[in-house]
């Protein structure tokens, strides 16, 4: 993990954990923790309020600002810090009403029940609600497959399902109380609640009013195999400054698209006025690029994304899987502008011949650059890609840099058998934003 990854979860994991300490320093604290019911509220109580604030902080950090990004070195590695936070959030509600109810159980049976059960409480009533809500939610994104545009429009509910809880934890009454938790207990209830309403309503409403998003035009649309599709973009006004290996959300106005920004890797190099985009079909909306035409508008935010080669003494090995080639082509058209001294072999790894991608393109460019040297690999012939090859191709693979892109389980067993030899967390280096 790179130091400014630790900074960005050292940051969130002591907000998450702000109530607990509160409740201990401003609360009875562990003079509460004197009998079986007043743990089991204790723990129901803290286990909310932590939930709350990891609910909060999931709006923030799916607001892709830049400052955010820059704390987690990525915009990739802070959409894998918003889902950790969401299904940590969803447990630790779980575990809300769970130690609340067993505070009465097998005493009091009934009081248990309307802990559980709509009732004239509509405090009770809106955290059900709240709860079976995010269930719901997440569990669509997580096990179920739907349209992309359908996701998108189930997860703005989320929005509601906050407003929910938040009148839970206001209204609520009795021993659970705000005063009985501990003192300031509704200011900082007031502050969460209005930093991940405030969070919402900006990503939601006011970020595409404030921001206005590059145009571009469509200038080229070709096939680059039978279900892949290379994209040139040109600039209306302004171009973009963006770096090889870095992504965009990108939206395109044609009426046979949809209008939700869908996120893709820049192939082109740095600072090109001509975006290059190689979109694999993999979905509705990939599929109906065929309708593309030149002369479309298509809007972009960004760049986003820190995954392009840094400059050091190392050689570097680059890992590509399938469409994960499509940064490294960026990068290395990259290689003869920075001019760098150091030694690339890119590994290409397909199921078959017919699904490499711009193959030609990188063969002409290893033949006009001796640091650069392309070395296809074919799965179906030659197996998975294992870094026993790797090693017998390039040798001495302890002092390079790696860099991977690709399908999750290619990436994973590379790291795993390159933490094994020693290699350092620090020399790889990989692209980890799957939207979704």
């Amino acid at each position: 993990m790179k130091g400014k990854t630790i900074f960005g979860w050292t940051l969130i994991i002591c907000l998450c954990f702000t109530p607990s300490f509160l409740w201990y320093y401003l609360g009875e604290g562990a003079s509460e923790l004197s009998d079986y019911g007043s743990i089991t509220h204790s723990l129901g109580e803290v286990a909310g309020l932590i939930a709350m604030t990891m609910f909060a902080l999931t709006f923030v950090l799916s607001m892709r600002l830049k400052f955010i990004e820059n704390m987690f070195n990525g915009l990739d590695k802070v959409y894998i810090a918003h889902g950790i936070l969401g299904g940590s959030a969803l447990v630790l509600i779980l575990f809300h009403p769970i130690f609340l109810v067993l505070k009465f159980i097998p005493n009091d049976m009934r009081q248990a029940a309307l802990y559980l059960l709509p009732s004239s409480y509509w405090s009770v009533n809106f955290g059900i609600i709240a709860l079976v809500g995010m269930i719901f939610l997440i569990y669509l994104t997580l096990f179920v497959k739907i349209k992309y545009h359908k996701w998108k429009f189930t997860h703005e509910f989320l929005g509601l399902v906050f407003i929910f809880a938040i009148l839970h934890i206001f209204l609520v009454r009795g021993e659970a109380s705000g005063d009985n938790i501990f003192k300031g207990y509704y200011i900082y209830a007031t502050i969460v609640s209005l930093m991940g309403l405030g969070a919402f309503s900006y990503s939601l409403f006011l970020k595409n009013r404030l921001f206005k998003a590059a145009v571009y035009r469509v200038l080229s649309v070709s096939k680059k195999n039978i279900n892949t599709y290379e994209i040139i973009l040109y600039p209306e006004h302004k171009p973009i400054s963006y770096q090889s290996g870095q992504f965009i959300f990108l939206r395109f106005y044609n009426e046979n698209l949809s209008k939700e920004p869908h996120p893709f890797s820049i192939a082109s190099r740095s600072n090109n006025p001509e975006i290059k985009i190689i979109i694999k079909e993999l979905g509705d909306f990939t599929k109906k690029l065929i309708h593309l035409k030149p002369g479309d508008k298509a809007s972009i935010e960004g760049p986003y994304g820190r995954f392009n080669y840094k400059r050091s003494e190392k050689d570097q090995i680059w890992l590509a899987g399938g469409i994960g080639i499509t940064p490294f082509i960026g990068m290395a058209e990259d290689m003869p502008y920075l001019k760098l001294n150091n030694k690339v072999d890119l590994y290409y790894s397909a199921s078959t011949n017919e699904d490499f991608i711009g193959l030609e393109e990188l063969n002409g460019f290893a033949s006009r650059h001796r640091n650069f040297r392309l070395i296809p690999w074919v799965t179906k012939n030659q197996g998975y890609l294992k870094l026993e090859d790797i090693n017998r191709i390039s040798g001495n693979i302890v002092n390079k840099e790696f860099y991977l892109c690709g399908p999750n389980a290619f990436k994973k067993g590379i790291i795993r058998d390159l933490l094994k030899i020693g290699i350092s967390k620090r020399n790889i280096h990989t692209e980890e934003f799957e939207f979704r």
